[in-house]
């Protein structure tokens, strides 16, 4: 399928200008908007860290619109507030996302004030301070977390030796020595203007935009070009067993899989929802409807870069969890992915889960803000913008040779997590 002969199909509405310095603008005006929804993405996440500093990338999001150079956190937040506007930050694996919403009477101010929070980020110790102790705060709680626990544990199997075997949140103990200084070190060699797309998407003028853009990032550094991460899938057929306070057992199971970027997403993204993502699914119609096993069943395929991993999970009263029931289970899902490898599946379920997916798209795209965050998330992991309005064709032209011959070079060796919730004693 030639991704320019589906790009030229569709109309998008998208203007895209690169500047000089190399930042990409995506504009698309809407305008009956009452709103103009602004994203910025920087590409710097999980690559651009290491062991020594898992974690820096979330006290640089958390900092990032803590005021610059030149306004204080304070007079930062009362310009925002007089605006009637919001912003906000996000570190991901792949990228930190900084966006804005604001009327469009304002938006030309809005884009001024992210251009001074990114370009000149105050980036001082207070501003890191606080992000650490919030920091420090989630990962606390998602170390609490059962599932959390289970699910970091079993991509670390999975991804072994990649960017994404660490703990999302990084690593505590690191996160707690990490100086100002190397983070302020951290912004200058990862936040540059040839690692930003800004998509800007409502009731707005394209060439105001991009003469109000380039007056107020067409100054930014250009870093040097980087080498990017490429597909490496890591062991297979690892095994761990956990054991933690509570009264749910997890089982999962996974696999790694093809990234965002690959050709075969699609056709793993249809399988992810054959075999776990919805209620009609292999695993729940066999452990839930069948043998009325576990309470909580599903399977988890993330968009990530390069590499990703599918994971089934199932969690059942720690009760009922005796050895003989998690042998039942394993053996249960491993026969669900062994359908899904030669075909058991019918015509119908396989156009219900391409159905699915179209529909929970297309959801996904009601609100202005989400429509500027999938072109600018597109454009800036590497696919392009018009991925967007491809993807439910991609998802239409998903055959069932595509669904076996996908799951057969990835869904062959598991590796397994058991969380087994015990009781205090």
């Amino acid at each position: 399928m030639a991704s320019s002969c589906l790009s030229a199909a569709i109309p998008t509405g998208v203007t895209k200008v690169i500047l000089s310095n190399g930042l990409t603008v995506l504009i698309r005006p809407e305008p009956e908007a009452r709103i103009v929804a602004m994203e910025v993405f920087i590409r710097v996440g999980a690559a651009d860290e290491n062991e020594s500093n898992a974690g820096i990338g979330h006290l640089l999001a958390g900092s990032i619109l803590a005021g610059s150079k030149f306004r204080s956190p304070e007079k930062f937040a009362k310009l925002i507030s007089e605006m009637g506007g919001s912003f906000h930050s996000v570190w991901y694996w792949d990228h930190v996302e900084v966006y804005a919403v604001t009327a469009p009477q304002t938006y030309e101010e809005a884009i001024g004030l992210l251009a001074d929070s990114i370009i000149n980020s105050r980036l001082d110790s207070a501003s890191i301070e606080r992000s650490r102790q919030m920091l420090l705060r989630e990962a606390s709680a998602q170390q609490d977390d059962a599932f959390n626990h289970a699910y970091t544990a079993l991509r670390r199997l999975v991804h072994n030796g990649t960017p994404y075997d660490r703990p999302y949140l990084g690593n505590p103990a690191n996160i707690k020595v990490i100086s100002e200084q190397e983070v302020q070190r951290f912004y200058e060699q990862n936040v540059g203007a040839n690692r930003i797309v800004i998509s800007i998407v409502g009731n707005v003028d394209v060439e105001r935009v991009i003469k109000r853009v380039n007056v107020c990032f067409g100054n930014m550094k250009r870093l040097p070009r980087r080498q990017e991460p490429q597909e490496a899938f890591a062991s297979h057929g690892l095994k761990q067993t956990i054991e933690k306070t509570g009264t749910t057992t997890y089982v999962l199971l996974g696999y790694p899989a093809p990234g965002i970027d690959s050709a075969d997403y699609a056709a793993m993204s249809v399988a992810n929802v054959l075999l776990g993502g919805s209620k009609s699914s292999l695993l729940f119609t066999k452990l839930r409807e069948e043998q009325g096993l576990g309470y909580q069943i599903g399977t988890l395929y993330p968009s990530l870069k390069s590499q990703s991993h599918l994971v089934a999970y199932i969690g059942l009263d720690s009760t009922r969890a005796t050895p003989e029931a998690i042998e039942l289970v394993q053996s249960t899902m491993l026969k669900q992915v062994e359908a899904l490898r030669t075909g058991e599946f019918s015509d119908e379920a396989l156009e219900r889960a391409k159905r699915f997916l179209i529909g929970h798209h297309a959801l996904a795209h009601e609100r202005t803000r989400d429509r500027a965050f999938y072109i600018g998330y597109y454009e800036a992991i590497g696919l392009g913008y018009q991925f967007d309005f491809t993807y439910p064709e991609r998802i239409r032209q998903v055959t069932k040779e595509d669904i076996t011959r996908i799951t057969d070079r990835f869904l062959s060796e598991p590796s397994w997590v058991v969380l087994s919730g015990t009781r205090n004693s």
